[in-house]
């Protein structure tokens, strides 16, 4: 049986009706850890920390156009390419004679240097709540989602090993649907927690709680994201934006992206044997 912790407590009727008030879910998921469930306001300012990587890549000739490769000096090219090709093979002392004789010519091979995908950044989302108990029976249900969380965030000790906390499976909820509007959240791990007591007043309960608690959280996403994972359909749940006919203009893209792939191949095939041709020549012209 799922254990439901919640804050505020008149969150608890108000998600309990059905009538599509918004707030946040977080399950805990495997490791042996109860099950239990946390459902709290949504807190102001949330953001997406969306991010890729890209670096860069030279193509020297092989980046060039058939056009620029037809306007080339055949001679400037086999200065440069013995170069490259006698540094391939590993007689890079050698080298230095063909660098010698490309600078009084006054040639260089362009880089064609173009910008190349690396990979996506995984995602950390922070979260901020403040928790201010109007009753002590408030403040305990404080007490208990605050050391969830704890307990969650530290491993468990098994003789020389430590085994892993449990992830968390984390929804914004319109009512007892998931939101389409919000983002969507893979499983993460609770990386961080700080928790502040009595920020704003030095005020306690009869038994001693603290009437107020800010806790501070960092969830980190177990994997890194691909676009499927976001907008594909998982579960029965429509992707954010299919009511808005996404679907149909991603596959457009889709098909102008392999139709530029295919172009792109059959270029780099016809460019790769040009190069072979070039390399045979200049290894002929100095009996290489």
């Amino acid at each position: 049986m799922t254990k439901l912790y919640v804050y505020p407590e008149s969150l608890r009727s108000k998600a309990d009706s059905f009538k599509g008030f918004p707030h946040v879910s977080f399950e805990m998921k495997e490791r042996s850890f109860e099950n239990v469930k946390v459902h709290l306001y949504v807190p102001q300012g949330f953001s997406v920390p969306d991010a890729a990587s890209f670096g860069t890549i030279n193509l020297n000739e092989i980046g060039s156009s058939k056009e620029e490769l037809s306007e080339t000096n055949t001679d400037d090219l086999a200065v440069l390419k013995t170069g490259a090709m006698l540094d391939a093979a590993g007689l890079g002392a050698l080298t230095p004679a063909a660098q010698k004789e490309a600078i009084a010519q006054g040639v260089a091979i362009n880089p064609n240097t173009r910008v190349q995908f690396e990979t996506v950044q995984l995602r950390s989302f922070s979260f901020e709540f403040k928790m201010v108990s109007q009753s002590s029976e408030e403040a305990k249900q404080i007490f208990l989602i605050e050391n969830l969380f704890r307990k969650a965030l530290y491993p468990t000790k098994m003789g020389a090993i430590l085994k892993y906390p449990p992830t968390f499976n984390i929804q914004f909820l319109h009512g007892d649907q998931q939101s389409t509007f919000m983002p969507i959240i893979k499983e993460c791990y609770l990386i961080n927690l700080s928790t502040t007591y009595n920020a704003g007043s030095n005020m306690y309960h009869a038994d001693g709680a603290p009437s107020e608690v800010d806790i501070s959280m960092t969830f980190q996403e177990t994997e890194l994201i691909t676009r499927e994972m976001l907008y594909g359909r998982e579960q029965g749940i429509a992707a954010p934006g299919a009511e808005f006919g996404l679907d149909s203009l991603e596959g457009e893209i889709q098909s102008r992206v392999n139709s530029l792939e295919t172009k792109l191949r059959g270029r780099v095939n016809e460019v790769r044997s040009g190069f072979n041709n070039a390399i045979d020549n200049v290894a002929s012209r100095f009996k290489l």
